[in-house]
This record gives structure tokens, sequence and C-alpha cells, in this order.
């Protein structure tokens, strides 16, 4: 079965539009850019993609990521303004879903590294990237992209089915040897189980301290009540013999640190919150 960001890509590439129209909730039957009766055309308006995360990996400084989860839901909605003659602020978008209206949200942590849409942060300036909204973790119906602008207003239907799911519910481990032999290379093993009834997709970062500052992610998309791992290769290349080497792990559950010993005295590998 096709990945959802293969999905997603496929409807980038298929400029993907819904059906207009000036008010809310109406039902796209066409992938084609259609203007109901009366209504002006927003010219030069596309929808590219649109996805729903539960978290998104961050980068919290150079050296290090982290993870945050979302109070609800994010949905994500890449949007390209750029051909059109006066290209619409942010703010004149809002997702419409179950009767309410939500604008587009400022991330609590900026510089996202693995959503599931592709370009930048839509703005004043740059008329192609996406914008993102935070709902409940559970709608009853998909949502619907609404512009609001001095000649009308028009909805897209978003591929968001996920929206309508249940949301997903994490346990995880992470195992580690005890001891490493020098000069050798050894895989961080992150086990997830989605003890929810909804799919989604745990994503996480090991963060390095050696032989270098530096993080590497994860993400294991899976099913309700399904479990599966993911691996970080790490290596210790020329650590001395009895070094004692951290790797943090963050995920949206928690935060743990994992410790591995390079072979040349007794040790444990920890697993601690």
């Amino acid at each position: 079965m096709p990945s959802r960001r293969a999905y997603l890509a496929t409807l980038a590439a298929a400029g993907l539009a819904g059906c207009v129209d000036d008010t809310p909730g109406t039902d796209s039957e066409s992938p084609t850019a259609t203007t109901a009766p009366g209504t002006p055309s927003a010219s030069g308006v596309t929808v590219e993609a649109a996805a729903v995360q539960y978290s998104y990996r961050h980068i919290e400084n150079v050296d290090w990521n982290g993870i945050q989860p979302a109070d609800g839901q994010f949905v994500f909605v890449t949007i390209d303004a750029g051909p059109a003659d006066t290209p619409p602020l942010p703010d004149a978008f809002s997702l419409v879903a179950d009767g309410e209206q939500y604008q587009p949200v400022e991330l609590a942590h900026d510089m996202p590294v693995d959503l599931d849409v592709p370009g930048e942060r839509y703005s004043d300036t740059d008329h192609r990237g996406w914008l993102v909204f935070e709902t409940p973790a559970e709608l009853d119906a998909a949502p619907t992209l609404r512009l609001d602008g001095e000649a009308g207003s028009w909805e897209w239907d978003l591929p968001t089915e996920r929206a309508t799911a249940a949301p997903p519910e994490w346990e995880f481990s992470v195992d580690v040897p005890a001891t490493v032999a020098p000069e050798s290379t050894f895989d961080i093993t992150i086990t997830a189980e989605n003890v929810g009834d909804g799919p989604g997709t745990f994503r996480g970062a090991v963060n390095f301290s050696y032989p270098m500052y530096m993080p590497r992610g994860f993400a294991i998309p899976l099913e309700g009540g399904a479990s599966g791992a993911d691996f970080v290769e790490a290596e210790v290349g020329d650590a001395d013999s009895g070094k004692e080497i951290d790797y943090g792990v963050r995920t949206p559950v928690e935060t743990r640190t994992v410790t591995v010993t390079v072979e040349g005295q007794t040790a444990t590998a920890t697993d601690a919150d």
C-alpha cells in the first residue's frame, strides 16, 4: 500500500484544488478548480497538498532536535498563491470543521524538519507554502480550507481523512547494548506500540553527544493496535575503552536517556526517564 507521503506527493504533482463556493462545507466532485455560479474566481490560488499530524520534529538548536505534540491534531495545508493577481495574506485563510472556523496558528517551535507536506511556511511575502491549523483530535467531518477575500469566499476539500479518525496513543521502549566493542557500530532500537484506535506516526529524535553533537530522526507509522520498530545507527569510533556515551531520545510521550559503555569496564545499559 503506498505511503501517505507518496500519496501526498502525487496530489502535489497533480496540483489538487477543490470545488470553490461561497459557503462553508461545499463538497468537491472534481480535482479541477471550479467556481459556483455568480461567485468570482479565486484566480491563481491552488491547494497542493494537505496532511494531518499529531506531532512534528523540529530543530531545537543547531545540534539538537525536539518533538512538539499537538493538543489535538495539526492540519497542514500547502497553498500556491504566487500566480494570483493579489496573493491573499495568511489570515485570509481558515479551516472549516464541524461548524467552526480555525485560523492559522504559529507553531510553538518553528523550523519543523519532517512535515508530510511540501514547502516552507506561507507568509505575507512567500506565497507558496504551508499553513497549519490546530483542531480537536477527532472531527465528525473532514475539514475544508476557506479563503475569504474582498471579491468573495471560496472553499477547497482536503485529502485529510485521518482528521475524522480516533487519535493514536503511544507506548515505547528504547534498547541498546550494555557494552560495545571499540571501533564498532551498533543500533539504537526504538519500539513503539499504538495503543489507540486510530492511525498515526510515532516521530522522534535521537540526540548524539559523541562523536559530535547531532540529531537523527525516526518515524514509525502505525495503525491502531499495531507495533513496530525503527533503528538509529551509532558508532563509537575512536572512543577510549571504558567511555560512557549518552544518547537522548525525544518522543511525543517523554524524553529518555540511554547509555552505552565502550568495552573495558563492566556496565549496564540504562533506560531512565
